[in-house]
């Protein structure tokens, strides 16, 4: 019988106190999963697994280095200009953590139905969290490697639909690449299913927070249906996030309330705009904290800080340039002090919590797709106000009659969304999904998606083929 580590990471699923993460066991499957204490430990490791891949290596902040909102050091380069190559240990490791955590989802898929000896409608949510996990670990997978996914290539090669846990490479257990569609279509079933089973609620705010719950996933099924190019399914599945509002999510009036001052470290609220986060402040053990592995690399300006002229394309007096940017260090880097950086991101440790999912991108990616399908709508102009006006209170709303076309309110939505969820990972794909140039406008189309890792080819003796871009 199959092992399975379990790492006791309650905080993760959200607290009100900082715990103590008890020590790592070995158990069997039979026993991890029979009780609902024991599923939820193994739901867990699943989550704290997606939290790695997520925000290990570059994968977090790929999405922002390759535009022109960061400059970045000499390091990030290759990847910056699309030059990455296959046997990059930093790529081979993100594809492999985004499959760890596929599979420990896979696992609580398969094995709640197996060995659960608790009631079925305590069994069902918890599968609909692992489906929800799974759901956005390829998604990810997907816009990292699928090749032209954000282009609109569906029959393009995107990646292996591993949907059982993993027995090894030496069973013989190996499959291709499905295409892009292929895993889109999956992507979209994992969330859908999910649906029915999963909570508005979680028992207690963080929880709601930083588990996966009707809205978040609704939210997640936006940003797909937005990937893939299909505009109107976006704003349907965006607007019923927003039915939620306000009882369950709301735009935080503060800026500094949504992303507080962290210099100690310490647990910080998500408030209700987060429709999902990593509660990483929360997170903590007898011997070390949990890192994000983000507060570095932004606070010390080794790694990025913030290009002028994005600065200077913020609208006069904009908070998100007052309140959300700062010189950070000030002692080690003597060669950018007068560089400015996110304060998003403000603890050096890496002790804040991470945003995923915000209701302010549910609010822009409901315009954009109202714009795309209606046209210019009083519906699609009052969203763009919300999110603006929070940031530039003195700033003369919109009117529909501010818009000629369509096209134009996009334009506006889209550099609403450049300027509110900057250095949250996410201008990259919308870059490409709306073909507009990245940080280094000649990276070949086929280069904007990143190797497979050669390892991955080799060990399947060539059945899992290299994305076009990258062959010999």
């Amino acid at each position: 019988m199959r092992k399975l580590f379990i790492i006791s990471i309650v905080c993760f699923f959200g607290c009100n106190r900082q715990l103590d993460l008890a020590p790592e066991n070995t158990l069997t499957d039979r026993e991890v999963f029979r009780t609902e204490a024991g599923t939820e430990q193994a739901l867990a490791e699943a989550y704290f697994s997606l939290l790695r891949a997520v925000t290990g290596n570059i994968a977090y902040v790929y999405g922002d280095f390759t535009t022109g909102n960061l400059h970045h050091s000499a390091y990030y380069e290759i990847y910056a200009i699309g030059e990455s190559t296959p046997d990059d240990e930093v790529i081979a490791s993100m594809w492999t953590a985004y499959f760890k955590a596929i599979n420990l989802a896979n696992n609580v898929i398969a094995n709640i139905p197996e060995y659960a000896a608790y009631a079925v409608d305590i069994q069902d949510p918890l599968i609909a969290e692992a489906r929800f996990i799974r759901a956005y670990a390829y998604l990810d997978l997907l816009k990292f490697f699928g090749d032209g996914a954000l282009s609109g290539r569906m029959d393009g090669l995107g990646l292996p639909l591993q949907l059982t846990p993993f027995k090894g490479y030496n069973t013989g257990e190996v499959i291709p690449r499905s295409t892009n569609g292929q895993v889109f279509a999956q992507i979209i079933k994992d969330l859908e299913e999910s649906i029915p089973f999963l909570k508005n609620n979680q028992p207690g705010d963080l929880r709601t927070r930083s588990r996966a719950t009707k809205g978040g996933a609704r939210a997640l099924l936006a940003r797909t249906y937005l990937y893939m190019g299909n505009r109107e399914a976006a704003a349907a599945a965006a607007r019923q996030v927003l039915e939620q509002v306000p009882a369950i999510y709301e735009l935080t009036p503060s800026l500094t309330a949504l992303f507080p001052a962290n210099p100690g470290g310490t647990a910080q609220t998500l408030t209700k705009e987060y429709v999902l986060a990593f509660p990483v402040s929360h997170m903590v053990s007898s011997s070390t904290s949990t890192n994000n592995n983000l507060g570095n690399g932004y606070y010390f300006k080794r790694s990025f800080w913030i290009n002028s002229t994005f600065i200077q394309s913020f609208e006069p007096d904009d908070k998100r340039v007052s309140e959300l940017m700062y010189k950070g260090d000030q002692i080690y880097n003597p060669d950018h002090f007068n560089e400015l950086t996110t304060f998003k991101f403000n603890n050096p440790n890496g002790r804040d919590n991470v945003p995923l999912i915000r209701l302010a991108e549910v609010m822009l990616t409901a315009a954009e797709g109202i714009a795309a399908s209606e046209g210019v709508t009083q519906e699609a102009v009052t969203l763009l106000n919300n999110v603006r006006n929070r940031a530039v209170p003195g700033a003369t709303p919109y009117t529909i009659n501010d818009f000629a076309s369509p096209e134009a309110l996009i334009d506006t939505i889209l550099q609403q969304r450049r300027w509110e969820l900057a250095f949250e990972g996410q201008l990259r794909y919308d870059l490409i999904r709306t073909g507009s140039p990245l940080r280094s406008p000649d990276v070949p189309e086929d280069r904007k998606v990143l190797p497979v890792p050669q390892v991955e080819i080799d060990i399947s003796n060539g059945l899992i083929q290299q994305n076009t871009g990258y062959k010999n």
